[in-house]
Formats: C-alpha cells, structure tokens, sequence
C-alpha cells in the first residue's frame, strides 16, 4: 500500500509541474523525487504524468488520482486544524493522577483554587500509587516519586522530596527525644514493599508495631501518640500537632518528584497550563518539600 508520503511527491510534482519544483516545495534533491515518481508509476502500472514543453503534465489517470488525492489532503489538513484548534483551547478535560498523600496532602486547596480560576477546564483526578499508563490514555498526566522515569515520557524533574521521623508534639512526643531509637514504636504499612523501600532506606533497625493501609492513617495515628512513622516533609511539617525528631532531612534520589506526560498531549494548552501551575506551585514551596522549612523539635 502506498503511503500518504509518496502522494505528496505526486501532488507536489502536478502543482510545480517539474521536478525541480517538486523538489524545492518539499525541500528535498531532485533525483529523490524522480525516484518516488518512478515508483509509484510501477506500482500503479500507468503513466501519472506527460513530460511536455511546459512541464509535467497530469495523464487521464494522473488526473483521476490527482482529484483523489487533493481532496483527502484538504480533509486531514481540515482535521488536523480542529484538532490543533481544540489543542489551543483551555476548554477540555483532563486527566491526572498522582498519589492521595501528595493530592490530599499537599496539592489538593491549590488544584481547587486552580480549578475555581480555570472553570473550563474539566479534571479527572485519579489517586493513587499504581503506575497508571500515559501510553496508553489512563492519564494525560502524572505525579510521580521516583528515580527512574521511562524514556518514553515527556518529564521534569520537580524537586527532591525529603522525609522525617515525626511523633505527636507534646509529653508523647518528648519521651521519644528520651529513649533509644530501638525502643521506638514503629507505624507503618500493610505493603511490605511499601515498608521495605521506605523503612529500609531510612530506618532498617525499626519495628513496626502498627500497620495501616494508608499515609493518611498512619498520619493520624502518629498524631494520636500510639508511634513514630518516617513521613513526607511536604505533608508533616504542615501539621503543628507532630514534631521531626530527626534535625537532618531524609533524602533519597527514588523518592524525587517528577511531572511525566506523553509526547502526544505536550502541545495541548491546558495540560500545559495545569502542569506550569504545578510547577511554579511546588518551586514555592522547595524548601517545605526539601524539609528545609521545619516545624522545630519539642
């Protein structure tokens, strides 16, 4: 089957009516349009041109191509102007999908205040940990803690994102500063790879005591004085209630935040505005994020 290429050699050739010409329109050499002429006349098996004193001139069966194929290329130029057009609109849906601690946590009062000012734009907000597939449409964009994003993806890195060992602030939290480490009572999560990543990073000695199925909970339980967890800066430092019994950050390069979004969708106006507002958003807060900012121990 030929493809849409070698028809616009075709089409190139019967508007300039000589090689050359052709050859200037799509920028390429004179000898390359020859070629694609003379294969396309084998495949058909008709001549498609006549080469007479005034140039090329289409044959009764170049003709009857030509009116073909003139008229599909007014309908993909058509459909790629509306598609262009609804690209540069705000106006549109869009998904986006990144974990419920750093949505809940962090980024959801800025994505409403976004939402509230950009009224048209229609999100759907997927939370979660699971890896949702850009490639294939499950999200337009993505929020994502990691060290290694695929190549296939569209991405910036955002910031590092720090981490603390947090505890309720108060009498709780002071007898933790008054003991040993290995004596701490540990909070963490029903996934084991979850606590093998995390844990095993930053604190391999601990003992989990309680395990809950959600940063959410495991939040509210270390606010509720039952133990110490290993929390994102960007969500505890915010909370006057807990206290980082740790004075260094907790930094690892899997951890980084990245915004991915395929190739496909980067030119589309209000991913491009959402994901520039996350990211002046987030460069705001860089040192809340980097753990720099600190709610202070005792």
């Amino acid at each position: 089957m030929e493809s849409w290429d070698d028809h616009r050699f075709f089409l190139a050739i019967a508007r300039a009516r000589s090689l050359t010409g052709a050859a200037n329109l799509l920028s390429v050499s004179q000898p390359t349009v020859s070629r694609r002429l003379e294969v396309m006349e084998r495949r058909f098996k008709a001549k498609l041109f006549h080469r007479t004193r005034n140039g090329y001139e289409l044959s009764p069966s170049g003709a009857e191509l030509f009116e073909t194929v003139e008229r599909v290329e007014e309908e993909l130029i058509e459909a790629n102007r509306n598609i262009l057009g609804r690209d540069h609109e705000v106006a549109g849906s869009l998904k986006f999908t990144s974990t419920e601690t750093f949505i809940n946590g962090y980024l959801g009062p800025h994505l409403w205040a976004f939402l509230s000012e950009n009224s048209q734009i229609e999100v759907n907000l997927i939370c979660t940990r699971s890896p949702l597939s850009l490639s294939r449409g499950e999200a337009d964009l993505a929020i994502r803690f990691t060290d290694n994003p695929p190549d296939t993806l569209v991405g910036r890195r955002l910031t590092t994102v720090a981490y603390g060992i947090y505890a309720a602030r108060g009498p709780q939290g002071a007898r933790f500063l008054e003991t040993e480490r290995s004596s701490w009572d540990w909070i963490g999560m029903q996934s084991e790879s979850f606590n093998r990543m995390l844990y095993g990073a930053f604190a391999p000695e601990s003992r989990l005591k309680h395990r809950v199925d959600s940063q959410a909970a495991m939040h509210d339980m270390v606010r509720a004085g039952l133990g110490v967890s290993i929390l994102p800066c960007y969500v505890a430092e915010l909370d006057p209630e807990l206290i980082r019994l740790n004075p260094t950050p907790l930094t690892d390069s899997r951890f980084d935040l990245w915004m991915l979004y395929h190739p496909d969708v980067r030119r589309t106006r209000r991913l491009r505005l959402f994901a520039d507002f996350i990211s002046s958003q987030i460069r705001a807060d860089d040192d809340l994020f980097r753990g720099a900012r600190g709610n202070g121990q005792g």
